[in-house]
């Protein structure tokens, strides 16, 4: 029987491009469909209200249910086309993911994977969302509830870029991933095609996101410093490894996940994440938005 893929970026809005390149692996490999999304939630140098956006502050999105929408051709209010519209042009349509009723977004994922035939994959750019929350990460919020969301339906995450983002080290996840590896929480490892990096690269030039596109440059044979938005990274080949593993058993490490379920709201969400004394990027770009005031 043929599997559809519904691959979801699971960290902010650029994730989701590293959802759409996951797809296009497991298009080739299970000769499936996938659809791609990822969470509605811009970086503040491009979208100046703090938090993700709700659908229905999205110009043309295409509601689905309660936190999905089809966002080819929408629209921040700002005008700014978002990541998961960026990525909707190249893809045919995209699914964007409405991450302020964190309560919501498994059923409304399961819905829409069930109406369809689908078999939801998180994607996490980077592999922060590996932490466990003592380590300096800038977006805990956002992958913590995307976490929560996964495991509740057992969906196996594919972790890429390996650093790409610039918050956990190389050390930390390799020492992470060896962890699940122990756990019997690895499902398996993918290198990222070369050819497949090029054409990609090609087409993805107005998606913003670094995070996602390292592993594109690893996989064409880039070595050595790369400067991303706030910060230098250094690239090899490990960049363009792909590793599935399985989100129930992340879910239990971290308590970050466990604190944001059940919550109604970002804000609530974003509450629970204080009380085990966490600083995440919605308190970030809350502070950004006061001082240019």
């Amino acid at each position: 029987m043929l599997c559809k893929f519904f691959t979801i970026g699971a960290g902010g809005g650029g994730d989701v491009l590293s959802a759409y390149f996951v797809g296009l692996i497991l298009k080739k490999e299970f000769n499936s469909d996938f659809i791609c999304g990822g969470a509605i939630w811009e970086r503040y140098r491009f979208d100046k209200k703090p938090g993700p956006r709700s659908i229905k502050e999205i110009l043309n999105a295409r509601r689905i249910n309660d936190c999905l929408a089809w966002m080819r051709n929408a629209l921040l209010p700002n005008g700014f086309k978002p990541a998961v519209a960026e990525v909707a042009e190249i893809a045919g349509d995209a699914v964007g993911i409405d991450i302020t009723k964190p309560n919501k977004i498994a059923k409304s994922i399961k819905d829409f994977c069930y109406s369809n035939g689908f078999q939801p994959v998180g994607v996490d750019a980077g592999g922060d969302i590996l932490a466990r929350g003592n380590e300096s990460v800038f977006s805990p919020l956002c992958d913590s509830i995307m976490l929560c969301a996964l495991a509740e339906m057992k969906a196996p995450i594919a972790i890429t870029g390996f650093g790409s983002d610039g918050e956990l080290s190389r050390d930390e996840i390799e020492r992470y991933l060896s962890e699940l590896a122990e756990l019997d929480a690895l499902i398996g490892v993918r290198l990222l095609d070369k050819s497949l990096a090029k054409d990609i690269l090609k087409k993805a030039e107005r998606v913003k996101s670094h995070a996602s596109k390292i592993p594109l440059l690893a996989a064409i044979g880039y070595y050595g410093e790369y400067e991303s938005w706030d910060f230098k990274i250094n690239i090899s080949i490990l960049n363009a490894l792909v590793f599935f593993v399985k989100s129930e058993i992340l879910f239990e490490l971290n308590e970050m996940a466990k604190a944001v379920k059940g919550c109604k709201s970002i804000d609530e969400a974003n509450e629970a994440l204080h009380a085990l004394g966490i600083k995440t990027e919605l308190d970030l770009e809350k502070e950004m938005f006061e001082k240019e005031k």
